[in-house]
């Protein structure tokens, strides 16, 4: 049986091809297949590469919705001021995003949360290139091993094996850019620890296996867009531009050339018989190529769920709010799926910070809020939040299930208080002035009267 460091980096070898090229297809960095070696050989000849990146379209239209805004520990408002300035002292406030991205990109991403002797208490996302985690067989949500390697400054690779109750240090035997087995590594020190589990968090999009949001079929397709566009661009650099030419008796051999404005001198038949001509090839219509790259899109749309409009946007299109939630009904379905996953990963995460910091915090008390990944125009929240108090909701609900912080609810309800006095101050001041004036007039009339009376 192999050892734990054995099997540690066999998972990470084997993670190293399929997930580089996951990220050079969300970046963009896509080889340009062919259907034959002929088209190959030919196409090889080309300097320049053209890249129509659906990946990515297909990767942020989802990462866009996954915006973790703060967490809340139920009935406890100090620890939850603690557990979100912590949030903000380790960073991760600026790397949640980097976890979602590589989950929906590879499939997983991880954080480490430690309280170092030299740094002191961190949390930070690891790239799944680098990390992986061990289960066990007959509890697949308890952690048994976790491991993480990375090269040093120094030209040597280093491997931390992370127990439940200690971490393994491990250190090439020479200078590599490159492990191929285990035995490359020397155990340097063991470290001891109390913390209860091993201190790696593993965010993944599926349960079921390790999948990415770019499937075979979705780089498939994308390999057929960056064809068609290559055809494309090679189309309107040699057949887009209306080629001329004369039939005549003049010898031109070795004189044609396409190019644009180029007109081609070709001979009679026979040289002699064939008056002079002239004519011209009809241009490559490249709108050709556009037809059969939408209707690729349209497939990529359906196939990630995600509205074809974010593909192809219709000049002079304006849907409005209804509509664009219809439109967008799919993906937000997707999108909500993943945010309950993230939730319960993120709680674990929290969990685990606020633990260092000495606090034991149950899990279930512990919410992970997240913004409506919902698109709404502010006219129909408005209307939404309108049918809600309607109903009987209290607005504080409706505006907490919103994503508004207890801190915001306050300050809303204290600027209420304040705007609620200033209006009787106001109508206080009026109704004084208004007296005033009733007052002033009514004895500028006795007076008047008064001076009536001694005339008579």
């Amino acid at each position: 049986m192999a050892t734990d460091l054995e099997q540690a980096v066999q998972a990470l070898k084997a993670k190293n091809r399929p997930l580089t090229k996951l990220w050079q297809y969300y970046d963009g960095d896509q080889p340009l297949r062919y259907s034959t070696q002929r088209l190959q050989s030919v196409f090889n000849m080309i300097d320049v590469r053209f890249c129509m990146n659906w990946c990515e379209v297909v990767v942020n239209a989802v990462l866009d919705k996954l915006v973790l805004k703060r967490f809340v520990v139920s009935g406890n408002k100090g620890l939850t001021q603690k557990l979100n300035d912590l949030w903000l002292a380790t960073e991760m406030k600026l790397s949640d995003d980097d976890v979602h991205l590589a989950m929906l990109v590879t499939g997983e991403a991880f954080v480490i949360v430690w309280d170092d002797l030299v740094v002191g208490l961190e949390a930070y996302y690891n790239d799944p290139l680098l990390c992986h985690l061990f289960y066990e067989p007959d509890h697949p949500i308890v952690k048994r091993l976790g491991t993480k390697w990375w090269a040093g400054d120094d030209g040597y690779m280093y491997l931390n094996l992370y127990y439940a109750d200690k971490i393994e240090y491990y250190k090439t035997r020479s200078q590599t850019e490159r492990v191929e087995e285990a035995k490359a590594f020397v155990l340097q020190d063991t470290a001891k620890h109390n913390f209860g589990e091993v201190p790696i968090y593993h965010f993944r999009r599926e349960r079921r296996a390790i999948k990415s949001e770019l499937s075979s079929s979705v780089l498939s397709l994308q390999d057929a867009v960056n064809k068609l566009l290559a055809d494309m661009m090679v189309s309107a650099e040699f057949a887009a531009f209306r080629q001329r030419y004369i039939i005549s008796n003049m010898d031109v051999k070795g004189q044609l050339k396409n190019a644009p404005n180029e007109i081609w001198n070709i001979p009679g038949g026979d040289g002699y018989g064939q008056g002079t001509s002239v004519g011209e090839f009809s241009a490559t219509d490249l709108a050709n190529f556009m037809a059969p790259i939408e209707k690729l899109a349209t497939a990529v749309a359906l196939i990630t769920r995600t509205p074809r409009h974010y593909f192809f946007e219709k000049a002079g299109s304006n849907p409005s709010g209804e509509a664009l939630m219809a439109l967008e009904a799919a993906l937000n379905a997707k999108a909500e799926r993943y945010v309950e996953r993230l939730q319960a990963d993120w709680g674990r995460v929290a969990q685990a910070l606020l633990r260092l910091e000495g606090a034991e915090v149950d899990r279930r008390k512990i919410s992970t809020v997240f913004k409506d990944p919902r698109t709404l125009q502010p006219m129909t929240q408005a209307q939404a939040r309108q049918t809600n108090v309607n109903a009987g909701v209290p607005l504080a609900t409706v505006l907490r299930r919103e994503g508004w912080s207890e801190e915001d609810i306050a300050q809303m309800a204290a600027d209420k208080q304040e705007e609620q006095a200033a209006a009787q101050s106001s109508l206080a001041s009026a109704l004084l002035e208004q007296q005033r004036r009733f007052d002033q007039e009514q004895g500028q009339g006795g007076a008047e009267g008064q001076r009536s009376k001694g005339d008579d």
